[in-house]
């Protein structure tokens, strides 16, 4: 008997077009994710403008060339066509090269500055940008090392004054030294998934935070179904030795169809981990979700104050949550988030047991708010 009213709340929330509607939104952002990270423009579209033909010019207009990475490149000939690109949204950033980057190569390894710069021009700041700067210095690295190991060599063997053969002889015994491969490697604390750190997807690597943050809003939601229902006498003759149990039950028809379809949102992303993990992971942070939800129900008693409340509830948690950036500083006031060590929880074994830690301290205290509002 129980089960069927189980089964027909199940029925019952299909026929909801609010609970239709949240549905369609995990596919419909992990397929808005896939389709803006396998475009053409990648991470990044960015224009290049390098009018010099020294060494370090050329040096890093071959990096680009050969290594796109997650960037999409245009080459510029005219630094001005750059900057309207830029100002008229074609481009995310340009990078505009003095006309000889070589000098200022050298000026930088000699006394620490330069005039002559390599100019990123961006219409607004964001993580991308600080990205695409940390690219760009890593491109014109090679060309500082190799001046730098000049300049050392000829301080060291030839008093900073060598010939013009001798000089020669330094640059070509460096760029005899290539080296191929790559150095690193990207690995989890439990072993579960090893990549290689050129293959990440940048674009979806926040997809796991935000359907964590998507099932906190259904659970919240559930929440508000919760409260109508009561106000139409739904529970009048659903009773329970234990009612706080009969609820967990109510929330979790509720939370179901959404956990499997964030465990498939998950593997088509292409960032799911081993499904015993994901798993077992899910089911805990739901568990943790729906005491906190039931929590808030409690003490709100309203569908109004719940509405009021959700934004507040969700921006606190993505800004907490390592969903876009972890942010270090607070670690005791992101401990209070279950959306923070679910996400950590997934290769760490620590967070997992937080996590359930977590959960079962909200379990008691809304056993005894229940208890006290009975």
């Amino acid at each position: 008997m129980i089960l069927t009213r189980y089964l027909l709340l199940l029925k019952r929330l299909f026929k909801k077009k609010s609970y239709i509607l949240m549905l369609l939104m995990v596919p419909l952002m992990v397929i808005a994710l896939k389709g803006v990270g396998s475009g053409d423009a990648g991470l990044m579209t960015i224009g290049v403008y390098i009018p010099g033909e020294d060494y370090a010019s050329g040096a890093l207009k071959e990096c680009i060339e050969t290594e796109p990475g997650s960037f999409r490149y245009f080459f510029y000939d005219n630094p001005d066509k750059l900057v309207a690109d830029v100002k008229s949204q074609k481009l995310s950033e340009g990078w505009i090269c003095p006309d000889n980057l070589d000098e200022a190569v050298e000026n930088i390894v000699a006394s620490g500055h330069t005039d002559e710069k390599i100019e990123i021009v961006i219409r607004e700041q964001g993580l991308s940008h600080l990205l695409g700067r940390e690219v760009l210095n890593s491109r014109v690295y090679k060309s500082l090392a190799r001046q730098m190991a000049v300049s050392y060599i000829s301080e060291k063997l030839y008093k900073g004054n060598p010939t013009e053969e001798q000089q020669e002889k330094i640059l070509k015994t460096f760029d005899s030294y290539e080296i191929n491969g790559n150095l690193f490697e990207l690995g989890y604390l439990d072993d579960s998934q090893n990549q290689n750190s050129d293959d990440t997807n940048y674009i979806m690597m926040p997809l796991r935070g935000m359907l964590a943050l998507w099932l906190l809003i259904l659970s919240i939601a559930a929440s508000m179904y919760y409260l109508e229902d009561k106000q139409n006498g739904l529970f009048i003759w659903w009773k329970t030795p234990i009612s706080v149990a009969r609820d967990f039950w109510y929330y979790g028809v509720i939370m179901l169809i959404p956990t499997i379809m964030v465990l498939v949102g998950l593997k088509i992303g292409g960032v799911s981990t081993s499904l015993s993990r994901e798993i077992l992971s899910i089911i805990i942070y739901d568990f943790t979700l729906i005491c906190l939800a039931s929590i808030l129900r409690e003490i709100i008693r309203s569908v109004k104050g719940l509405g009021l409340i959700t934004p507040i509830l969700i921006i606190a948690s993505a800004l907490l949550s390592p969903v876009f950036i972890d942010i270090k500083a607070g670690r005791t006031f992101q401990k209070l988030c279950p959306t923070f060590h679910y996400l950590y929880s997934i290769h760490d074994d620590y967070y997992l047991k937080t996590l359930m830690l977590f959960g079962m301290v909200l379990l008691i205290t809304w056993n005894l708010i229940h208890k006290i509002r009975s």
